[in-house]
């Protein structure tokens, strides 16, 4: 692993970047120093951006944050979520029946808007669980502990629409996510379909988006090693693990980055970067 100052000191080598969005481009409320000069710096150099979420929402719903943050459309080439992954699973399934119950904020509830054969259900009437997230911010991952049990006895398969445990906000606050009821959900013996980072289907949608370029030259720049890089391992492309993100409490000490302790997440998840980077903005 190399370390970095910036994205700059490598920005030469790639043609296209895949990018993160939360811990990365913004925190759910604002974005990160340094941003909108990256992004202008990449316009300018003629790279091909793509962001990749595991956001459990449409990939429109996506773009209209970004554009309320100041990252217009024209600053990057497409915007691909996890949610909209599960929207075109659906879209072609047939074979998990019509009606779903839905675990999730209501901010969320319309990302099958448009799918007409699904309908929101009752757990006793449903035929498998959407999974978008916890219903709050604040609650505990007991609270849904009887529902899973339930599930589970009634052998309702799940779609996970975000594989992501928690979130992280830029003043520490940390936030649940759907993967975490996933896992739970596993640990009981439920069966999981998981839906975007790291598995390969999103990737490969990626790559296909991407204009006349071999996987060597496309850098993906995340802030998890679970999903951003363990991702881009899998796929063959090479990573900048941001170091400023999810990870900040754990690797960045006021000397530098604690190198045992990321070895002893590489070693965990499996998952080695290429880079090392403080920050996705530069200034």
């Amino acid at each position: 692993m190399k370390q970095l100052s910036s994205l700059l000191d490598i920005i030469d080598q790639y043609d296209g970047f895949l990018l993160d969005l939360w811990g990365v481009i913004h925190d759910g409320q604002s974005l990160y120093p340094g941003v909108r000069q990256t992004f202008a710096r990449l316009k300018e150099q003629n790279k091909q951006v793509i962001l990749l979420s595991n956001a459990p929402r449409r990939a429109a719903r996506a773009q209209e944050t970004l554009a309320s943050l100041g990252i217009a459309h024209t600053m990057y080439d497409h915007v691909i979520t996890s949610g909209e992954a599960v929207y075109g699973y659906l879209n072609q399934a047939r074979d998990f029946g019509t009606n779903y119950y839905y675990i999730g904020p209501d901010k969320d509830l319309d990302i099958l808007d448009g799918l007409k054969r699904y309908s929101r259900s009752g757990l006793a009437t449903s035929q498998f669980i959407l999974n978008v997230g916890f219903f709050r911010d604040e609650d505990p991952l007991s609270d849904y502990e009887k529902t899973l049990q339930s599930a589970r006895m009634l052998g309702l398969p799940m779609i996970c629409a975000n594989p992501d445990r928690i979130v992280v906000r830029r003043n520490g606050e940390v936030l649940p996510c759907a993967g975490l009821l996933a896992e739970r959900y596993e640990e009981l013996g439920g069966k999981v379909l998981w839906f975007g980072k790291p598995y390969r289907e999103v990737y490969h949608l990626c790559l296909k988006r991407f204009v006349e370029l071999t996987p060597e030259r496309i850098l993906a720049v995340g802030d998890s090693l679970h999903t951003d890089i363990l991702g881009a391992n899998q796929t063959g492309i090479a990573s900048a693990l941001v170091t400023g993100g999810i990870l900040k409490e754990k690797l960045v000490t006021k000397t530098g980055i604690n190198e045992a302790a990321l070895m002893e997440l590489i070693t965990e998840t499996g998952a080695r970067p290429d880079y090392l980077v403080p920050a996705f903005g530069i200034s």
